[in-house]
């Protein structure tokens, strides 16, 4: 029961940040009228948001290697990997979020 509330949780957490996330974009967009400034800001907070990827990759590599060399076997449900890809996903979009906001105020 724990897990699950655990999960909800989350999963609103993400679905707010990502629909503010992208109405704040379009505000911004719309304020901004798509200068260069607004334009460069969302290429760094995409930067920022993409390390997410590597990071995310190299979990995967050192999870692999582990489990051939110790002889690990893991299995998951499909549905535990499509809620952890939903994770991910809201979570990529927290970091551009926080990344937008705060470069927002700082350029």
């Amino acid at each position: 029961m724990n897990e699950q509330i655990i999960i909800l949780f989350f999963l609103i957490v993400f679905l707010g940040s990502t629909l503010f996330l992208y109405i704040w974009k379009a505000k911004k967009e719309i304020e901004y009228k798509k200068d260069e400034r607004w334009q460069m800001i969302q290429i760094k907070a995409n930067k920022v948001a993409s390390y997410s990827n590597n990071i995310l990759v190299i979990i995967l590599a050192v999870v692999a290697m582990a489990s051939v060399h110790y002889g690990i076997q893991i299995t998951f449900a499909l549905n535990r990997v499509l809620m952890f890809g939903i994770f991910f996903i809201g979570f990529y979009n927290v970091i551009e979020l926080c990344a937008l906001l705060f470069l927002d105020k700082r350029m």
